[in-house]
């Protein structure tokens, strides 16, 4: 076929362009550190990275984040990058990502983020990602123009494994073919099994996200597999996923705890795992049991586009002790250091407790008024308490509050409408946990 002058031009221009572009330089390839060796994971869950290729600011994309839970979707690529660079300057030993890397799933946004992170591997970082329930073939996918959304391709779970090879699959010692679980040895003391326990159609079909996660028969005989050959091999295992064991809110269990986590736990009981690493709820919390007398803990990090904008520290001394902490991303000394002129990244952190502050108060309010409280309620007075309480309990300080919102004024007028008022929340973040939400020690001996 002869081409025509224009694109035969076009043909040559990208040609040349070829010809100039350097080679993809190859990731380092990784040994198996040795028995004994100490090793540091950063983990961190419930990006809800959105591609800015998809957001022409207006209306649309205000209302996404301005009304919605919290998230801020309008600060994260800033967040991944502060992420990034936190990393390459402290390097752990491998960056665990426990699903919900995308908003909802968009294909583009999947194919950014798996290049921002490219850095991490080309400086010898394991990245493992896994899918949430908003990842895979969601309805919802959409890029926001001005004042309209426009619908735009999802992912299937093929292309998901295809993305993120270079974010565990394509360095898996073994892969479930029922799910996108896999098998990732981080040391020869060490093993990970990155779970899959997500809801969607395996052949392709868009729908709507599902909150729910199970684990099919197939999926949890591979992981009974592993957990044996890790046993064979002397080798300790930890398991994570998005969906927790556990469950780590009175109020939020059906759609957040594993529909059969009773199974995935009889398994951790059997091989003696005593940790999983979870997300999807996006409060901070760790939450324990006992499995035939011995201690086992599910570790929800919390939402990394949610204030406090954290993520998890883990440290491993074989024989010895797992230890866990959060640590609050450095977004203003990252802003600060490129220069940013942007007075909210300058000031981020009261931004961000503001911004969650904010969103509290106008969905309590919402809330109180269509209760349709007694005429003597002060609804902004309730408000407030939601407001004061939801950014400590999503980041893991409600304790801090406990005793200070209990004696106030705000919570009287709370105890006074409960009849109306949903006050069990409140009160479920007022409950006393048994475990620190933000730290953990695990004895290995």
């Amino acid at each position: 076929m002869k081409l025509t002058r224009p694109a035969a031009l076009l043909l040559a221009l990208a040609l040349a362009l070829a010809a100039c572009a350097p080679a993809p330089q190859p990731l380092p390839q990784r040994s198996l550190p040795p028995k004994g060796t100490p090793l540091r994971l950063a983990v961190a869950t419930d990006l809800h990275f959105i591609s800015p290729s998809l957001v022409r600011e207006g209306e649309a994309f205000t209302a996404a984040y301005a009304y919605g839970d919290g998230k801020q979707i309008n600060y994260i690529p800033e967040l991944l990058e502060v992420l990034v660079q936190e990393l390459l300057e402290d390097p752990p030993d491998a960056l665990l990502l426990t699903g919900d890397l995308t908003l909802n799933g968009e294909r583009e946004s999947h194919l950014e983020l798996a290049q921002r992170l490219l850095p991490l591997r080309q400086a010898g970082i394991p990245v493992l990602v896994i899918p949430g329930n908003h990842d895979i073939s969601n309805a919802f996918s959409s890029g926001y123009n001005r004042d309209k959304l426009y619908d735009v391709r999802s992912v299937t779970w093929q292309e998901f494994g295809e993305i993120y090879q270079n974010c565990g699959y394509g360095e898996a010692t073994s892969r479930d073919t029922a799910s996108l679980s896999y098998r990732y040895p981080l040391s020869q003391d060490l093993w990970l099994l990155m779970v899959d326990t997500n809801l969607y159609d395996r052949e392709g079909a868009r729908s709507i996200p599902q909150n729910a996660g199970a684990l099919s028969p197939e999926t949890l005989r591979w992981i009974e597999e592993q957990l044996q050959e890790a046993r064979r091999q002397g080798a300790e295992g930890i398991t994570a996923t998005h969906h927790n064991l556990l469950s780590h809110s009175e109020r939020l269990q059906e759609g957040y705890t594993l529909d059969n986590a009773e199974e995935m736990l009889a398994l951790c009981q059997d091989y003696g795992v005593r940790l999983n690493l979870s997300g999807h709820v996006h409060i901070q919390d760790i939450a324990g049991a006992q499995l035939d007398g011995q201690p086992f803990y599910d570790i929800a990090t919390s939402s990394y586009a949610v204030y406090t904008n954290q993520y998890g520290l883990l440290d491993y001394r074989p024989g010895e002790s797992i230890t866990y902490r959060t640590k609050e991303a450095d977004v203003e000394g990252w802003a600060a250091r490129t220069g940013s002129a942007d007075p909210q990244l300058l000031d981020f952190e009261d931004y961000s407790y503001q911004f969650f502050y904010d969103i509290s108060y106008e969905r309590s309010y919402v809330n109180l008024v269509m209760a349709q409280l007694n005429k003597d309620a002060d609804l902004e007075f309730m408000a407030q308490t939601m407001a004061i309480l939801n950014p400590a309990y999503f980041s893991g300080y409600a304790a801090q509050l406990r005793e200070e919102v209990r004696a106030s004024e705000h919570y009287a007028m709370w105890k006074k409408h409960s009849g109306f008022a949903p006050i069990g929340y409140i009160n479920s973040m007022l409950a006393p946990r048994e475990l620190d939400p933000r730290q953990l020690t695990i004895s290995l001996q």
